[in-house]
């Protein structure tokens, strides 16, 4: 339950309605987890204009290499992509009842249906320059939704990269 504010990277988001937001990186489930295993910082519910439900799965950057600085940015795209596939694991063996306690935060996950809800992953850069967004997301897209895709037959949304005065959440 997030109905207060997220604070991370230098930007706040939320607050949020009771049972729409999962401070997953905050959670007792990652705490008893999390050595070796990075996440992004938050999921949350939504559903879209056609009443389908979606969750955002968001990770919060304060700044990021530019897309022509190698090696920094590759690396950069694997830890990304690092956070959010373990976020995304890690919200399938939640709501798959693998892990006690369940009950951290019921009423999300008593949202999510995994046949019906597709998933966003979502980063978000706070000092971020627009020209530099089309490379990031493509090179996301390319290392993370496609494998997904493939072997989850999940519905991923095409990932967002937003700078921090433009985001939607």
């Amino acid at each position: 339950m997030t109905t207060e504010p997220i604070i991370e990277s230098g930007m706040t988001f939320g607050p949020y309605p009771e049972g729409y937001c999962f401070h997953i990186e905050k959670s007792k489930i990652y705490k008893k987890i999390q050595k070796d295993v990075k996440i992004a910082e938050f999921l949350l519910y939504r559903v879209n204009k056609k009443d389908q439900p979606m969750v955002w799965i968001i990770e919060a950057k304060s700044s990021s290499p530019k897309p022509t600085t190698q090696p920094n940015f590759d690396h950069f795209i694997q830890e990304i992509k690092e956070k959010l596939f373990n976020t995304l694991f890690l919200c399938i063996a939640i709501k798959s009842k693998r892990h006690d306690p369940f009950t951290e935060n019921p009423e999300f996950f008593n949202n999510i249906d995994l046949e019906k809800t597709s998933f966003r992953l979502i980063l978000i850069i706070k000092h971020h320059k627009d020209e530099w967004l089309a490379p990031l997301k493509d090179d996301i897209e390319k290392v993370l939704i496609k494998p997904i895709i493939k072997y989850l037959e999940f519905t991923i949304l095409a990932p967002i990269a937003f700078c921090s005065q433009r985001c939607p959440c």
